[in-house]
């Protein structure tokens, strides 16, 4: 198995920030987070997504795409898991997939739906575009993974290590910590063991200018 901050480094990264603080996880289990929940794929692939707020050690700062798996696509990705792994692809419920996670060139993550709203296995594959050695080829790896839609915002978190992240519209992310914490708290997550997009942007300028 692998540890979600390590599959997520994988998956949801233009830009990858990193600090030196821990957080405490918070309490709240992924049978509490998606109780009530309501996801809507068509929804989702409207817009480009940020993390507005997240509970982990590690978040990302540029936009999120989501898609509907087109059958052409998914046929395209089943081909290259069956040359990697036919073990592995003949375990994979290809029907399920609902929707696709892309952010950035050379990932992909399929999310498989797994019967109830906002409950999913995803699959990711990330090519491994910064290996010296020509021609590698790409990681694999799953999650557990929850999604739920509050107002105009998605909520999602990881059961293998309960992180979870807050998005909203790239044209409507909360512009001050006031406004982060009030749309972070209708996903229903305690907001002390959480930090916002702008506490990292400062985090991060902070040390880049001790660099300097």
């Amino acid at each position: 198995m692998f540890s979600w901050c390590w599959i997520f480094e994988i998956v949801f990264l233009v830009l990858r920030v990193r600090y030196a603080l821990a957080f405490d996880v918070h309490r709240v289990s992924c049978e509490e987070f998606e109780q009530g929940a309501r996801f809507d794929p068509y929804v989702a692939i409207d817009s480009m997504w940020k993390v507005f707020y997240f509970w982990s050690n590690n978040s990302e700062v540029y936009p999120i795409i989501f898609s509907l798996p087109a059958k052409q696509r998914i046929e395209r990705f089943k081909v290259v898991i069956e040359a990697l792994d036919p073990e592995l692809a003949a375990t994979i419920e290809w029907h399920r997939a609902t929707l696709i996670m892309e952010p950035r060139p050379g990932v992909m993550a399929i999310f498989m739906y797994q019967g109830s709203p906002g409950a999913f296995r995803v699959l990711i594959k990330t090519e491994q575009r910064k290996t010296v050695r020509p021609h590698p080829v790409p990681l694999l790896s799953f999650a557990d993974v929850r999604i739920k839609m509050v107002d105009r915002l998605i909520g999602m978190m990881v059961c293998e290590d309960l992180s979870a992240y807050a998005l909203a519209r790239v044209d409507e992310m909360p512009q001050t910590e006031e406004e982060c914490e009030e749309a972070a708290a209708l996903l229903g997550l305690p907001l002390e063991y959480g930090r916002s997009h702008l506490f990292l942007a400062n985090y991060t300028k902070h040390n880049m200018d001790k660099e300097l």
